[in-house]
């Protein structure tokens, strides 16, 4: 059984105040490294938003191109900020990095390469309230951002519980709003996780409360052969199954099921990288072997709204 969407209420309620000290309602975190042109076009979706915001933009550089910070200079002052690291300290740190800096009172970690659409901050504006853990749009992904028509009106939003992490994400890291200091409370993203990090994160918010997934595009990923996920996917493959380890752990009592429900979405997450890339590294020869398990044949679309219906 899938879990109720439901409308937005026919009179929203106005978006939460920011913090004390003028503080923001929304941090926009850019962590940024040696990309400027595409760093220019995430800046300009964050500016061209069609829902006006009390919001700010901090973009901490990791990489130190002059042209870096000459981009953020293009924008308005007392809205963009540009902070440069004195020493580099890698991607999840430096997301990190963005949040210790962020004063709003929510935040969103947005990759350099990554867009927002125009309609993004009206969409979830209004859902915006106490004991939300994090809220996000929906996310379109390719290689260049693809025109889109803005939605006619408000959308539904579904929750997306703890136990749905086992199949994968809410979304990939663009669009994603949390609370600053529920970020902070649980220690930020986990470098440990390396480049699961955001998954890893997303499931420790999902942990403490609710979150909600507006059924409308407001974010583009940007899928490209030098992104960090196209060098390491041997690793993140190896690293899913062990969190889809730990979610069943955590959110089933029927270890059983649990473990052949990681097994089958890891299977799943194998034959997709086998079909992207050439390569034929031991973590997906391992991941591919679960075909081997009952039932590996079935229609994920069938798995996926079983485990719904537990959920």
């Amino acid at each position: 059984m899938n879990p109720p969407a439901y409308d937005a209420p026919a009179k929203a309620d106005p978006p939460l105040p920011g913090g004390r000290d003028g503080a923001p309602l929304i941090t926009f975190g850019i962590p940024a490294y040696n990309r400027p042109q595409l760093l220019a076009e995430t800046l300009a979706s964050i500016a061209a938003q069609s829902a006006g915001a009390d919001y700010e933009v901090i973009v901490c550089d990791d990489g130190g191109l002059p042209e870096t910070a000459a981009v953020v200079a293009r924008f308005p002052s007392g809205r963009f900020f540009f902070h440069r690291n004195p020493v580099r300290l890698g991607p999840v740190r430096n997301w990190n990095e963005c949040l210790a800096r962020a004063r709003g009172r929510w935040v969103m970690i947005l990759h350099e390469d990554d867009t927002l659409y125009p309609w993004y901050l009206a969409t979830v504006l209004p859902r915006l309230r106490d004991g939300l853990t994090a809220v996000c749009t929906q996310v379109v992904a390719g290689p260049s951002v693809p025109d889109r028509v803005a939605p006619p009106g408000p959308a539904a939003a579904r929750p997306y519980p703890p136990l749905y992490f086992i199949k994968s994400s809410m979304t990939p890291f663009p669009g994603v709003l949390f609370p600053r200091e529920l970020g902070r409370r649980l220690g930020g993203f986990d470098e440990n996780a390396g480049p699961l990090a955001d998954y890893e994160f997303w499931y420790r918010l999902a942990c403490t409360g609710r979150i909600e997934v507006v059924r409308t595009v407001g974010a583009f990923y940007r899928v490209a052969d030098d992104q960090w996920t196209a060098r390491a996917w041997p690793e993140m493959l190896r690293r899913t199954h062990l969190l889809r380890l730990r979610i069943a752990r955590e959110q089933l009592r029927s270890r059983r099921t649990g473990r052949w429900l990681a097994r089958f979405f890891t299977y799943r997450t194998a034959l997709a990288y086998a079909r992207r890339f050439p390569e034929k590294p031991a973590a997906l020869a391992r991941a591919l072997r679960f075909k081997k398990i009952p039932f590996s044949g079935l229609p994920s679309g069938w798995v996926w709204q079983g485990l719904k219906f537990f959920a």
